[in-house]
């Protein structure tokens, strides 16, 4: 179930409503998730590869858990590893691991120059790997990113324009009224408005989706 699409379908119908959710990167147990669903809070986000090069071990547990707890839509994040290589094995190593798990799409965390290269055009092609096995393996995927980072990381890159786009600003302002054209996308489909947060026994980023 993907997410996007089914607010897409809501929306053509003119049933849409704006939705909001979370993203996390620890192990979140089913009675946070029921608490966040309880305080309005519907589809989460879960890490599923670190950027140390590793599938997050968390990230199934986690996955099955924002189901049992309530949530309506549940995708994944993939945070690359450019230093460690091989793009192509580091989707494919995610895919296999959740081969038993229900998720809607991926989302590539592309943030923090630390984690790439000097050279853009090198970080634009080990990203274009990693989508070009994601299709081959038949997921649906987005990036996750800001214009603040995306520029000193993939430079003026219009190359994945095509696919949705998830950004950070945290104005805590769940709305697209600061949004700004950056990577070839002139709109978002996701935002992230506000960072870090303790709630429900749990460490969030909040997220909302119009």
């Amino acid at each position: 179930m993907q997410f996007l699409f089914a607010l897409l379908c809501l929306a053509l119908v003119g049933k849409a409503v704006a939705y909001y959710g979370v993203d996390v990167s620890q192990r979140t147990t089913s009675s946070s998730f029921s608490c966040l669903a309880s305080n309005n809070y519907h589809f989460a986000v879960v890490r599923v590869y670190q950027s140390s090069g590793h599938v997050d071990p968390n990230a199934v547990a986690t996955i099955a858990d924002a189901w049992k707890g309530g949530m309506s839509y549940v995708d994944g994040y993939l945070f690359p590893c450019f230093s460690c290589g091989n793009a192509a094995k580091q989707m494919d190593d995610t895919v296999n691991a959740l081969s038993g798990s229900k998720y809607g799409m991926i989302w590539f965390d592309i943030e923090g120059t630390q984690y790439w290269g000097s050279n853009t055009q090198n970080n634009v092609n080990f990203l274009q790997q990693m989508v070009d096995q994601g299709k081959k393996r038949g997921v649906t995927m987005g990036i996750y990113s800001s214009a603040s980072q995306w520029g000193p990381i993939m430079g003026s890159s219009t190359a994945f324009k095509s696919l949705p786009l998830w950004y950070a600003h945290y104005d805590n302002n769940p709305s697209f009224s600061d949004f700004k054209a950056f990577g070839g996308w002139t709109k978002a489909n996701v935002k992230q408005y506000a960072g870090t947060t303790a709630i429900c026994s749990a460490s969030v980023d909040k997220n909302w989706y119009p």
